[in-house]
């Protein structure tokens, strides 16, 4: 947004690019944004293509993604050299002299006022500032496809089977290492209504799982008083009501829980697994199974009662996956505390982790204490965690393999089809397996395969017979309706 309230009111935008670095939730609050500008009538394009106005939704969680947020700045600067370069997110928020400084940069927006950037872009011209009747929504930016009932985005707005709902913003908790409440402020929840309102649209625009994201979910409905610094508690609003909301006001098939913090885990959650609607996949960042290095991380936990929270979890879902954060190299991390770790984690047997060796972040308190865990010593350790991460990855799957399970496909595998068959697609389970099968698939479909092979990164199935029957039979009546001359009684129906 111009600066300076005598330049020239800029010509509204005709065409936007957005981009993305980090989190899930960046990539739900690039689609909500991306939404509102087809609404306003913007074309939107691929990163990298020419556009008259480019976001760019940055990260700061650690050094390496405030490297790939300056890459993609530098990048859509290029791509865009007489566009209109908005800069945003996590790295905008924490050093926005940095990013101000990166050429071809118009404007840095804070994450406090990141929700409102469609708005505040058409207030200044930058974005045509009619908007459809919402009645119309899905009429407005999508046109119809021809499988009926379904609808696509317009060209350019990515759709996808699965959809990043953003529920909440924000971290009451200050964990030594994380910069990221700095970067975000308090706590605070979006309305309920609003976000029934968007899952419900999400479905009409053919997605099948809405994936409810945010930085601390759990702690859904405690929003943070910024006249009194006090967490508010009185709202009578938490995680459980809001799922238990979406569950009976929307048809979407697939809930899915992105991530919560053990500590945040509310009451009566457990029971929403009841509904089969509700995935059978939770992520629970652990970050450490030692006691000792949790209480210098700041962590609102101890290695008993996450143990305790994952065998109730176990014993309402026997199948659940249940995947994980773990950081090595924490300051004063001794070989006693890495082995506690280690073992907890064998212990728990995790069906994936997201294993990384702590970086120093400038901001936070850890950056106060010595980094005296030598590069070496954490690369040794990453490589031990990982060994046993790919070793829990591997015994999860083959629990399932000869299963038939309902898989959603959500876009063809990298790897090239035949010229005379059906392409490679890749699809999830509920509790998150990666499946790849061979058929006349499509995006948002959801068909039974047969798990038969591991692979490294999923397994290989066969849609089940009478599927792949009904599907191809599907395609010969929509080809043959294609391609047969219409006769005058079919003209007249």
């Amino acid at each position: 947004m111009p600066e300076d309230p005598q330049s020239p009111r800029p010509e509204p935008a005709r065409t936007a690019a957005l981009v993305s670095v980090g989190c899930k939730v960046n990539q739900g609050e690039l689609r909500q944004w991306g939404v509102s500008l087809a609404r306003a009538g913007v074309k939107l394009v691929a990163p990298g293509e020419p556009a008259d106005l480019a976001i760019v939704n940055t990260c700061t969680v650690t050094g390496e993604g405030d490297k790939s947020s300056r890459q993609a700045i530098r990048h859509a600067a290029r791509a865009n050299p007489d566009g209109y370069l908005v800069v945003t997110g996590c790295y905008a928020s924490v050093d926005p002299n940095a990013v101000g400084a990166i050429d071809g940069v118009n404007v840095v927006v804070a994450n406090d006022d990141k929700d409102e950037i469609v708005r505040r872009l058409a207030d200044v011209g930058l974005v045509p500032g009619v908007e459809v009747d919402p009645d119309d929504v899905a009429d407005a930016w999508t046109h119809r496809s021809e499988r009926p009932g379904w609808v696509t985005l317009m060209p350019g707005l990515e759709r996808k089977a699965r959809a990043f709902v953003k529920v909440q913003d924000g971290c009451n908790s200050h964990c030594t290492y994380c910069i990221v409440p700095a970067a975000r402020g308090p706590q605070r929840s979006r309305p309920v209504q609003a976000i029934v309102d968007e899952v419900n649209l999400l479905y009409r625009l053919g997605y099948r799982e809405a994936v409810l994201s945010g930085v601390q979910i759990g702690a859904y409905g405690r929003d943070w008083d910024r006249a009194t610094r006090r967490v508010r508690r009185d709202s009578g609003l938490t995680l459980t009501d809001l799922c238990e909301r979406l569950l009976a006001e929307t048809p979407m098939p697939r809930l899915r829980i992105s991530s919560i913090q053990p500590q945040d885990w509310p009451d009566g959650f457990l029971d929403l697994w009841a509904d089969p609607r509700m995935c059978r996949h939770l992520h629970l960042p652990l970050q450490s199974g030692s006691d000792t290095v949790l209480k210098r991380m700041v962590r609102r936990y101890r290695a008993a009662d996450f143990r305790a929270l994952v065998e109730r979890v176990r014993a309402a879902m026997p199948e659940v996956a249940i995947t994980a954060d773990v950081m090595v190299g924490f300051p004063g991390e001794t070989e006693a505390e890495h082995a506690e770790s280690l073992a907890l984690i064998r212990e728990l047997a995790f069906s994936e982790q997201h294993v990384f060796r702590y970086s120093s972040r400038p901001g936070t308190a850890a950056a106060r204490l010595p980094d005296d865990v030598p590069p070496p010593v954490k690369k040794r350790r990453s490589e031990e965690t990982r060994a046993l991460d790919a070793e829990l990855r591997r015994a999860y799957k083959a629990r399932f393999l000869g299963r038939t399970m309902d898989v959603l496909w959500e876009e063809p595998a990298p790897s090239p089809a035949p010229e005379d068959g059906d392409p490679v697609w890749s699809g999830l389970t509920d509790n998150y397996l990666r499946v790849f099968a061979r058929g006349p698939l499509h995006e948002g479909q959801v068909t039974s395969v047969a798990l038969q092979e591991l692979a490294v990164d999923g397994i290989y199935g066969q849609i089940a017979q009478g599927e792949l029957a009904w599907m191809t039979a599907s395609s010969a009546r929509s080809s043959a309706a294609t391609s047969r001359p219409t006769s005058s009684t079919e003209t007249s129906r």
